[in-house]
């Protein structure tokens, strides 16, 4: 049973008004504040491997280590979303987040950091997202109408992922400031204001058509999402896109510091030009513009700019340039997040939306460590920028490989 508060109601449409809905205004707000830790921590995380080491190969290892709790536990979160309460999930997971920090950002200015212990805080600290986020996206259709999901999905997109990548902003600035402990105690407050904002936030007992049984969750959610379409051709994307954004999140500051010459701060801005791009089209998205087809607006925007924005930001080698190509790949990748998620959702039975967000966070978020053993071997052989051109090559190959099939194109 939902507590009254928690109800779906008729908003007047708009961000106004989906935001007037408390509940879905509490999730957004922990959700922003959760991907702002969670988006900071990657920058910062790369930043203090660099610190360590100067050898660049232990940047895609990282990766592997940042990303292998999403490939391994999204699903199993995902059906634990479908079956216990979503306030006692949100709250063990946020608060566990916020010790965590705290406990790396104490390491950071003692004899005991180095790069083997960094790496384990990075993998420990990676857990308490990677379950987290299944849960937050598969609340919001349980709190939104559905002729509502895909403003409701752009906004949400629209603070998760300015604060993703704004993150690394902040990270970078308070970094050079401040040093790097800083960056991890930033972390840390973070995540302590969205378990506090969470924790006031309305919320019901269960998500809309939750089942209380522990047979076959998993297994379930994975049949209907991998046997069906168009879910597999939708999931396939998502992995895709998750590739892409590994090859960004971890090369992206070595090509500034090492190709460009740039310092932490001016490293960071170029993903608040990613930033201000996304933040532009999830706001148009979420307020005055609804595709006619947005099977199709998904398969141009991902088969021309996903991989073609990390091939123009690899080729370039002045930093005003790269700060263009980057906020135009925000903004193509704003259009992209949001159909991809809201195409997702409403082709996904409500009694699986659990398992199936969970999938799709596998999907995308556990590209991280795949990703990032790719990049290994590339930034091995081959310099930072080849290593981004290749990557974006080689992601344009796959989105069309995916789209050849009508399944996505016509939704």
């Amino acid at each position: 049973m939902m507590i009254e508060a928690a109800e779906v109601v008729e908003p007047d449409g708009g961000i106004k008004g989906l935001l007037g809905i408390p509940a879905f205004r509490g999730v957004a707000i922990a959700n922003t504040l959760v991907a702002l830790a969670f988006g900071s921590s990657r920058f910062v995380f790369v930043w203090l491997i660099g610190e360590l080491t100067e050898w660049n190969p232990a940047t895609a290892i990282l990766g592997i280590l940042l990303g292998t709790p999403h490939l391994f536990l999204s699903a199993w979160a995902g059906s634990l979303v479908d079956r216990m309460p979503p306030r006692q999930l949100g709250l063990t997971l946020m608060i566990s987040s916020t010790l965590l920090f705290t406990v790396t950002a104490l390491l950071v200015d003692t004899s005991l950091m180095n790069v083997p212990v960094a790496m384990v805080c990075a993998f420990i600290t990676a857990i308490a997202p990677a379950m987290v986020t299944p849960l937050l996206q598969a609340l919001v259709p349980t709190l939104v109408p559905a002729q509502h999901l895909m403003q409701a999905v752009a906004i949400q997109n629209l603070g998760m992922m300015v604060a993703t990548i704004a993150g690394a902003f902040i990270g970078g600035g308070v970094i050079q400031l401040f040093g790097i402990s800083a960056g991890f105690w930033l972390l840390a407050i973070a995540s302590a204001l969205a378990a506090l904002r969470y924790a006031i936030t309305p919320l019901p007992d269960q998500l809309a058509g939750a089942n209380q049984s522990r047979q076959g969750a998993i297994r379930k959610g994975a049949r209907a999402a991998l046997g069906t379409e168009p879910l597999r051709s939708l999931l396939a994307i998502t992995f895709i896109m998750g590739l892409a954004i590994t090859s960004s999140v971890l090369l992206l500051p070595e090509f500034a510091r090492d190709v460009l010459g740039k310092e932490s701060f001016a490293a960071g801005a170029l993903n608040a030009f990613m930033s201000i791009g996304m933040m532009g089209t999830s706001f148009l998205l979420a307020t005055r513009w609804t595709p006619a087809r947005p099977g199709l607006v998904l398969t141009i925007f991902t088969g021309f700019f996903l991989g073609g924005g990390l091939i123009a930001i690899g080729s370039s080698r002045v930093y005003v340039v790269t700060a263009v190509f980057a906020f135009l790949w925000g903004m193509s990748g704003g259009v992209a997040m949001t159909l991809l998620r809201t195409l997702t959702q409403l082709n996904t039975p409500p009694e699986l939306m659990g398992r199936v967000m969970g999938l799709a966070a596998m999907a995308q978020n556990g590209a991280f460590p795949i990703g990032a053993l790719m990049l290994f071997g590339l930034v091995s052989t081959t310099t930072v920028g080849t290593a981004m051109v290749i990557s974006g090559i080689f992601c344009t190959i796959c989105i069309w490989l995916v789209s050849i099939r009508s399944h996505v194109r016509s939704l």
